[in-house]
């Protein structure tokens, strides 16, 4: 028999081959364990791959492994044999193998494509020595009113199937081409066992044993595996799945977490078919997962909630005939005893409609009455909200929608068109009056006719949802890379209510409630749980920057307003345009007692900008993000004195433990926590609004919560003396230079001044280790070029004298990148990238 030529990844050392009596020769893949093997992974490849998929699985597994991936008969370097196997005739392959490698418990089975079910059908024969599962892209059935992938539709055209599969080496490549920039020799590698048409017939086998009719000789065989799978119940699973493979598509997923809904979830954004391949941490998962088989069992009892919802204070005040919320875009207001009316009505409606508790529910609705009624309704019912908001842009919302699995939808025309692009499941609810887009759009219903339907229905609503049922998914920027769904339960929504009540002495009622101008709107949701009216100003949801002093003052006035939650985009979009105001807007603004401004950083000169305008206000930049907030507070006083490395975002709040992970050389956190002063690391909070788990992410999930209890946030700081935090910039974005780990923040801040400008990036150049420091600095002028001589010097200059750092090139740029939802996070990976293409001749001066 051949061995593999030498291929990169590959240790020569690991491959044999093993004849099994009435079989045939197999090859596979083998590292021994050092000494007695605490566990063996058995590892299974699809079509038309081979034992090569798992090269760094052998080569990254720990030492006390045994590690065995396998070549089918017919695939890789095993023997070309005469006659079709079918799907049975894989699994007793697969089972001689093991029984002549003399494979003993515990074992893994980690499978890919064809590998899974052919694997599965081995771990149902073997459940006594089977310790676990990892799945990755595959299926065991055919969910049903879905048409198969048109990929293996028309590779198993019969016109086509062995044209394509063996006579010419069209399958193999498309199989290559499926994954995102792989390289060159790893391409060649893959290709290598199948160079001739009698290399490939078994290819073509596999494509043909694919059982899509009911009567095909493998669908017994496959729908036997599909349906015992519930049996495996007490088998720790891990599905590791590429988002955007063509061939297995997110509902196969769904349908293998129907039938083993205890699996642990990772979806790899962006990665394709070849999941291992694409996302270069899916290897290093696995490892990991299997590696947490061993610890104990992580037993975490929530103590036991008082009986509470969110809708408590909207109920409160259904007899109340003030305004509740003020939609200054629409001219809609709506009072308290019409919105909790409504949110009654709508919740009836859904439950009669079979929207049932647990469901996930997308809201594709602007911020507004509706989208608050919707919200209120769902959580009522114990149903579940999920908010992919404009802010993440199209794409993102695309990728949100997706990967948080909406089993219903709410939305606006633009909502539902992409939802039924996205081909979501369930009932599909439109936000406005019923017309042609009812029929094109496929909806079943308005949220008008939802109400109606609720004010006749005769069932209840039910029991409430319980304190630690999933309540809301909602999402990240995406700034730092794809948005990650995040899952709050209703304990910690609760929680994050009574926060921001206690924080900011928020009071509704008595003789002067307060009233919020939700300039950054998505907060207007909150004033029902708080109990407040919110005014949502005339501005462009996804551009914090087209409101103005006038429109937010128009806001204030329609609820009287003295709380209002906002951006520093938004902010400095109201200062910029303040010269506009009339006497009585003034007076309006001059009402407000506390501005928030948060997001991002606030220079202090924003804010003393600010507080002419609001003289009366207090001015809060509460630290926090997505996973947790409010979580520190800094005064303006304290803002306007600062000076240290970074920016200053105060103390933490009560309830709030803050404790700093020690940078490596390398940039890399410590696993422990310290409060010593002045020690750069990873930031690492806990509080009892954190948010519950990162959805459908489980390692991501894994190195956040560390310790247990805790929240890695990804931004990088250090405490001060009096037990401040400072904030340096994310751990994504440090540099690795020479000298150690250097973080942005500060060189960026002095920057800026120097230039004055409103943004700027301190980037690397170069391999990390040995990285360059450059600044980019936001300037009119090119897209991106060089800065002039003397501006040069003078940033230079004042990074240096201001923390040590010396600079290897000063650019400028027209348009920094900044996410969509907040419009000043900076995107200095991408900036880093095209700094790097310029400096090195790729790109000109435009």
């Amino acid at each position: 028999m051949i061995a593999p030529p030498a291929l990169p990844g590959l240790d020569p050392a690991w491959s044999h081959h093993i004849t099994v009596a009435g079989r045939g020769t197999f090859h596979a893949l083998e590292r021994p364990a050092m000494g007695a093997p605490e566990i063996t992974v058995l590892a299974v490849h699809g079509n038309p791959t081979w034992s090569y998929l798992w090269r760094r699985l052998l080569a990254q597994a720990p030492a006390t492994w045994r590690v065995i991936a396998v070549d089918h008969l017919g695939m890789g370097y095993s023997e070309r044999t005469d006659g079709v196997r079918r799907l049975a005739v894989r699994i007793d392959d697969l089972d001689a193998l093991t029984e002549a490698l003399a494979v003993s418990g515990p074992v893994v089975i980690v499978a890919h494509d064809w590998g899974g079910p052919i694997s599965l059908g081995w771990a149902l024969r073997h459940r006594d020595s089977l310790r676990g599962i990892v799945l990755t892209n595959t299926a065991v059935h055919q969910p049903p009113r879905a048409p198969a992938p048109t990929l293996i539709r028309f590779a198993r055209w019969r016109p086509v199937l062995r044209a394509l599969t063996e006579r010419t080496p069209g399958f193999v490549r498309g199989a290559t081409f499926l994954s995102r920039n792989m390289p060159a020799d790893v391409i060649a590698a893959y290709r290598a066992p199948y160079r001739g048409v009698a290399a490939r017939r078994a290819i073509g086998d596999f494509v043909a044993d694919i059982p899509l009719e009911p009567d095909h000789p493998s669908a017994a065989t496959l729908d036997a595996i599909a349906d015992e799978l519930c049996s495996l119940a007490d088998v720790p699973v891990f599905l590791a799945w590429g988002s955007d493979d063509p061939v297995f598509s997110d509902r196969y997923l769904r349908d293998l977490v129907t039938r083993m809904p205890h699996a642990d979830v990772h979806r790899y954004e962006k990665a394709r078919h070849l999941v291992t391949e694409d996302a270069p941490a899916c290897i290093p998962d696995i490892i990991e997962w299997i590696g947490h088989l061993a610890e104990p069992t992580r037993t975490t009892t929530s103590p036991p909630a008082p009986i509470d919802s969110m809708d408590a204070r909207l109920l409160g005040r259904a007899t109340d005939t003030s305004v509740a919320i003020a939609d200054m875009r629409s001219g809609l207001r709506v009072n308290w005893s019409v919105l909790a009316a409504r949110t009654s009505e709508i919740a009836e409606g859904l439950s009669d409609l079979g929207v049932a508790p647990g469901d996930r529910v997308a809201m594709l609705v602007p911020p507004g009455p509706d989208l608050v009624a919707a919200v209120y309704a769902t959580w009522r019912i114990g149903a579940v909200v999920v908010v992919a908001d404009s802010g993440l842009g199209v794409r993102g919302m695309r990728r949100a929608l997706r990967s948080a699995e909406a089993q219903h939808v709410i939305g606006i025309p633009a909502g539902l068109g992409l939802a039924r692009t996205l081909g979501l499941p369930g009932r599909r609810i439109l936000v406005g009056r019923t017309g042609p887009a009812t029929r094109i759009l496929a909806a079943d219903a308005t949220l008008s006719e939802v109400a109606r339907r609720g004010r006749a229905a005769a069932v209840s609503t039910g029991a409430a949802p319980a304190a630690d049922d999933d309540a809301l998914v909602v999402f990240t920027s995406g700034a730092t890379g794809p948005a990650k769904g995040v899952v709050y339960t209703h304990r910690r929504l609760w929680a994050l209510r009574d926060a921001l009540r206690d924080a900011y002495d928020i009071r509704h009622d008595g003789e002067t409630p307060d009233a919020l101008v939700a300039a950054f709107a998505p907060w207007a949701v909150l004033g029902p749980a708080l109990g407040i009216a919110s005014a949502i100003p005339d501005m462009e949801i996804t551009d914090a920057s087209s409101l103005t002093a006038e429109t937010t003052a128009a806001a204030a006035a329609a609820v009287g307003g003295t709380l209002m939650w906002t951006s520093p985009t938004a902010l400095r979009a109201i200062v910029a345009t303040a010269d506009h105001l009339t006497g009585s807007s003034r007076a309006d603004l001059e009402h407000l007692r506390l501005v928030l401004a948060a997001g991002a950083p606030v220079p202090p000169e924003l804010l003393d900008a600010a507080a002419h305008l609001m003289p009366r206000a207090q001015f809060a930049t509460p630290y926090g993000m997505t996973e947790a907030l409010p979580l520190t507070e800094v005064t303006i006083e304290e803002l306007r004195e600062a000076r240290g490395l970074g920016v200053l975002v105060g103390r933490p709040l009560p309830g709030v433990d803050v404790g700093i992970a020690p940078l490596a050389r390398d940039a890399e956190p410590s696993a422990d926590l310290v409060t010593t002063p002045e020690v750069t690391g990873e930031i690492v909070v806990r509080s009892a609004w954190i948010r519950d788990r990162y959805d459908r992410r489980w390692a991501t999930q894994r190195r956040a919560d560390s310790p247990e209890g805790w929240h890695r946030t990804g931004d990088v700081g250090h405490l001060d003396g009096q037990g401040r935090l400072w904030i340096e910039g994310r751990l994504a974005h440090i540099l690795v230079t020479p000298g150690g780990p250097v973080t942005p923040v500060a060189a960026e801040l002095v920057a800026q001044r120097c230039a004055d400008t409103t943004l700027a990036a301190l980037v690397g150049v170069g391999p990390l280790g040995v990285q360059v420091p450059v600044i980019v600095l936001l300037a009119p002028g090119p897209s991106l070029g060089l800065a002039n001589v003397d501006l040069t010097r003078r940033v230079r200059a004042a990074v240096r004298d201001a923390t040590g750092l010396e600079i290897a090139a000063v650019l400028t740029m027209r348009a920094l990148p900044v996410d969509v939802r907040h419009r000043s996070k900076i995107d200095r990976t991408r900036i880093a990238r095209e700094a790097s293409k310029f400096l090195s001749g790729q790109g000109d001066d435009d």
